[in-house]
């Protein structure tokens, strides 16, 4: 009885064991590597297997971004039976590329209290495994500055090299904290021998403006995408591609701060330009009149946000009445040029002599490093009474009819005299022939008067060939500009025929071109505009504005005579 006891207990025993050591297999968990070492840029996957019921969301990558860029993790999960016992594999995959070259630790993974074992990963150099056919993909960086002023733009600029055919594939931009990082630029495309292979070469790049000062590394950018492998049997008409994922190597730059007892606005940039518009041509001011004021500040390397508010102060003898600032950031020949335009609205109320005091913006120059200023001069202006005033008017015009009439109103008075009037029987039967006279020429003036102005109004094609006249001359003297590649006639001349064709005799440039509402032509005019403002002038090409401007003309002219021809007949024309 004691044996059997002993018996069952040493069974139990068992059993026990059993169970535990049946429950530790199943949640056993290791982590590995596709190949070991690696290249420096080169993708290897990490998967970590874990055979028991574990949550998908354990898994935890985020500590591993110190050493190496971290892709996308897929999951999945795997349930088997056999002999009515059901096994569970769940199986995280990871996508790590290394940062740079030396011996790196894949740490432990804590997965719900399993824990996989650590392991080291060796990455070399691209060199020392490089093959002598070269590599099918890789990326190189460079920055035009290696040290830089605070908010001043760094050029970046990315080139991927494609040994195979590309079937798809994306570039992330290049990362670094507390910086505005944007594209400017197409991307350009050309191929280059490297080390006896012949590369595509893409290139791509962008503007750095660091907002914080310091050493800083900018971290390349991620290529994710699939090359045509052509080392592969095909079948039928589909092509085997082979996944591949690259990081471009990192650039260390150091951004200096603002300089010690720097007070004004901090403005970096290599050239900075102010100038006014007036919408008034002749500079012709009356008082009681509106006059309005265009000032455009421009910065070359520098984005919109970063330009000042224009400071101007104006007399207590003029209204002002201003109006929200455009702003603007262009791009050109892979620099960024910053715009910002107030317009303001100026009422003189005195007459005589108007001072405008100058307008004046601080900036630091990044080339010689000292504080310099952009700088409107002070205007003096003339300001004209009101043309129409009632009391010149009373003035000048006795002075210059009266001595003609003083003849003819003299002689009626003679003639009305009684004397004269009952002198004869015939001068008065004269005198009513003569009003009746008069009576008549005035009824025949005054009807002809009215047919004139009739057959003027009814036809309007009277005064067509005299705007038709000034469009064609401002027409030739624009193209004459255009083929001579002059910015500045070009400019002049560009206004003065969109006036003809928006018939807007006042409107400035950038009026005309948003009414004529055509985003081409306003690119092109924002160029020829920004080709004015950089110390190189003779990079302006005036042979897409030209294409276009005869575009737009021949248009017009289509539209001109489709309206004619489709101007109905009066319903009962003259005869």
């Amino acid at each position: 009885m004691i044996k059997s006891k002993i018996i069952q207990i040493i069974i139990g025993l068992c059993l026990y064991t059993f169970c535990q050591l049946s429950f530790a297999q199943s949640i056993e968990v290791k982590a590995s590597v596709d190949k070991n070492p690696v290249m420096v840029d080169e993708s290897f996957i990490l998967s970590v297997v874990a055979n028991g019921d574990i949550d998908t969301n354990a898994f935890d990558s985020s500590f591993l971004m110190k050493d190496f860029v971290v892709g996308r993790t897929s999951v999945s999960s795997q349930t088997k039976m056999i002999n009515f016992k059901t096994t569970k594999n769940t199986t995280w995959s990871t996508v790590l590329i290394p940062r740079k070259q030396g011996r790196f630790t894949i740490p432990s993974f804590d997965l719900n209290g399993n824990k996989t074992e650590s392991f080291d990963v060796v990455v070399i150099p691209e060199s020392t495994s490089k093959t002598t056919n070269g590599r099918d993909l890789f990326i190189t960086t460079e920055v035009d500055l290696d040290k830089a002023y605070l908010q001043q733009q760094i050029q970046y600029t990315v080139k991927l090299h494609l040994g195979r055919d590309l079937q798809r594939g994306t570039l992330s931009s290049p990362t670094l904290e507390n910086a505005d990082i944007r594209q400017i630029g197409k991307d350009k495309e050309y191929n280059e021998i490297v080390e006896n292979r012949r590369y595509r070469i893409i290139e791509r790049a962008f503007a750095i403006i660091p907002q914080k000062s310091g050493t800083f590394t900018i971290n390349g950018p991620l290529f994710e995408g699939e090359l045509i492998d052509n080392s592969q049997q095909n079948f039928g008409f589909f092509n085997r591609s082979k996944i591949v994922n690259r990081v471009g190597p990192e650039q260390t730059i150091e951004i200096q701060p603002i300089p010690n007892g720097y007070s004004e606005n901090w403005l970096p940039s290599e050239y900075v330009q102010i100038n006014d518009e007036w919408q008034n041509a002749k500079n012709e001011f009356i008082a009681g009149e509106p006059v309005t004021r265009t000032i455009t500040l421009t910065a070359i390397g520098v984005v919109e946000e970063q330009l000042p508010e224009i400071a101007s102060n104006y007399p207590s003898s003029v209204k002002t009445y201003p109006d929200k600032a455009e702003t603007a950031t262009l791009e050109k020949d892979n620099t960024l040029i910053a715009q910002r335009k107030e317009s303001i609205a100026l009422i003189p109320n005195e007459v005589g002599e108007l001072l405008l005091p100058e307008v004046k913006v601080p900036w630091f120059n990044i080339v010689t490093e000292k504080t310099e200023y952009a700088i409107l001069p002070a205007k003096t202006i003339q300001v004209k009474p009101a043309i129409l005033q009632p009391a010149s008017n009373t003035v000048t015009t006795p002075e210059v009819a009266g001595p003609q009439k003083a003849a003819p109103t003299q002689s009626a008075l003679v003639v009305d005299t009684p004397a004269q009037i009952h002198t004869s029987y015939w001068q008065w039967l004269c005198l009513g022939l003569a009003i009746l006279w008069g009576v008549t020429v005035f009824a025949w003036w005054y009807h002809s008067k009215i047919l004139s102005r009739d057959s003027i109004s009814s036809s309007p094609s009277q005064s067509a060939p005299r705007t038709n006249e000034s469009e064609q001359s401002s027409w030739r003297a624009l193209e004459k500009a255009l083929d001579k590649n002059d910015a500045l006639a070009t400019q002049q001349y560009l206004e003065k025929w969109l006036r003809n064709i928006t018939k807007d005799r006042s409107a400035s440039l950038s009026l005309c071109v948003a009414k004529l509402n055509d985003p081409v032509l306003e690119h092109l005019v924002n160029e020829l505009l920004a080709s004015r403002y950089s110390q190189n002038r003779t990079n302006w090409s005036a042979n897409d504005l030209h294409r276009v401007l005869r575009k737009l003309r021949k248009d017009q002219k289509g539209m001109k005579q489709a309206q004619s021809n489709t101007d109905l007949t009066p319903l009962y024309p003259n005869t």
